[in-house]
């Protein structure tokens, strides 16, 4: 019954704010609809029709067989493709998010997300003060709920590029195999150079684990991600390219820009031991011994609060970054000039409406590997038992307790060999205490285990993101 206590009883106080709160104040609603991003409107058939400089009117015959016939011949016809046509922009409004594609899912990821963050930090405030024992972390199941809906919408924007039929869904299986590869690569080199502790951990470990299998199913799992986060990081550094062409008169957002692009590299780096050791930990001095500026167990709160920086910056640059997609349907119009030949002009309104009827996918596609990421770094946070407070005091404890309950640890009590004369509940205490001595997970294992998947993270996004930055500025043209 520990569970139905501080952390359940306030949950359900933020679930029950978050709802009655999220009709009148929508984070997600307020993100996109607050009036600071501009989008671009196709022009009407009246205005293209006075372009071009020519009347069409309407037929005269009133068979209603061929009304939708003659309907449709009225609104359908060629335009000049280096017509000057001029677009006129709007800001967008809470009523224009209607028309938006996948919104309600966005809407509903980024309202989730702020609610798990403000659960999990009133969770470790919690655990920070009162440092409860037998408590289960509650916060961790919100957590997987996070991870679960951002990597659902994922799934559904890459089945909608299945159903397109476009390059899309080459992209996403090719760099999938190249994730898969390049994972089991990572997993091989040695623990002197990148700093997880996986195989370390594993030997020392009294669980007959597999060190190859366990190996394979990281190295699984990280082709999914891949699978799952390639195009949108193809569609990040696309809008990071738009991005620095449409902010170059500040330099204080360029700044910002170039940070948020090479986080993931800088958070890369925190991994790689040499680094870490000769140049953060105990860097040497030219005729003197190292000095030791940060001991191993503070260094690693100081790597997960780095992550969650590079998160909230990504976070805060959102704007930025669709503007600039919303800028495309300008650009589009821009090179369609150059182009000879004529288009109608239902294909012309696509190809400028459709930038912001998909301005919600995007958004999902900016946002979702955020909130894995994020929750990432929580779970190795928590199930690592660190404590934040290694931030500012430098003589706390390097860990918050043993976390018996969050971890599932090795249970105390041994079972007795069955017999013949064993009653039931016998058999049933030595099959629970046998399964749990085969799924209990040391402390250890895990921070290896999840300090792997954030590194993974950023590697895979660093350099899926690098990729399309050099398709967007070399190949497209």
């Amino acid at each position: 019954m520990a569970i139905f206590g501080f952390q359940l009883c306030f949950t359900l106080i933020m679930a029950s704010f978050l709802q009655k709160l999220t009709p009148i104040y929508s984070l997600g609603r307020w993100l996109l609809c607050n009036g600071s991003l501009i989008y671009y409107k196709h022009p009407s058939n009246d205005e293209l029709k006075k372009l071009t400089g020519k009347q069409f009117e309407k037929p005269k015959g009133k068979r209603k067989a061929n009304k939708s016939i003659m309907e449709q011949e009225l609104q359908t016809f060629k335009i000049p493709k280096n017509l000057e046509i001029n677009l006129n922009s709007e800001h967008i409004r809470p009523i224009d998010s209607l028309n938006l594609r996948n919104y309600s899912d966005y809407e509903w990821l980024v309202n989730y997300t702020l609610f798990v963050v403000i659960v999990y930090f009133a969770t470790e405030v919690y655990y920070e003060i009162w440092n409860p024992s037998k408590d289960f972390n509650i916060s961790l199941v919100w957590l997987a709920l996070s991870v679960s809906f951002a990597i659902k919408n994922m799934l559904s924007v890459l089945k909608l590029y299945m159903k397109s039929g476009g390059g899309e869904i080459y992209l996403s299986v090719v760099y999938a195999v190249i994730s898969f590869i390049l994972s089991l690569l990572v997993l091989m080199v040695n623990e002197d150079y990148l700093d997880f502790g996986l195989a370390s951990q594993l030997v020392k470990s009294d669980k007959k684990f597999d060190i190859s299998g366990l190996k394979l199913i990281l190295a699984f799992v990280s082709a999914l991600h891949g699978l799952i986060f390639a195009f949108p990081a193809f569609r990040m550094a696309q809008m990071y390219w738009d991005a620095l062409k449409y902010s170059s008169g500040s330099n204080v957002l360029n700044f910002f820009l170039h940070l948020n692009f090479c986080a993931p590299a800088l958070t890369m780096l925190l991994w790689v031991k040499p680094i870490v050791k000769d140049f953060l930990l105990s860097p040497g001095t030219l005729n003197g011994p190292r000095i030791e500026l940060l001991s191993e167990g503070r260094f690693e709160v100081y790597r997960i609060a780095f992550v969650v920086l590079i998160c909230m910056l990504r976070f805060a640059l959102i704007r930025p970054h669709l503007q600039a997609y919303l800028n495309v349907a300008y650009d589009r119009v821009l090179k369609l000039r150059k182009e000879a030949g004529k288009i109608t002009n239902i294909e012309l309104k696509s190809l400028i409406g459709h930038v912001y009827y998909y301005l919600g996918v995007v958004a999902m596609q900016y946002l979702s590997p955020i909130v894995v990421h994020l929750a990432l770094v929580f779970y190795l946070k928590t199930l690592g038992n660190y404590s934040w407070r290694a931030l500012v005091d430098p003589n706390a404890s390097q860990f918050l307790m043993s976390n018996v309950n969050v971890t599932a640890a090795t249970p105390t009590t041994t079972s007795q060999p069955l017999t013949y004369d064993s009653s039931l509940t016998d058999m049933i205490n030595s099959y629970d205490s046998s399964l749990r001595s085969y799924t209990t997970v040391s402390p250890a294992l895990l921070r290896a285990m999840f300090s792997y998947f954030v590194f993974w993270c950023s590697a895979n996004w660093f350099l899926a993101t690098c990729m399309g930055l050099l398709h967007h500025s070399y190949l497209s043209g």
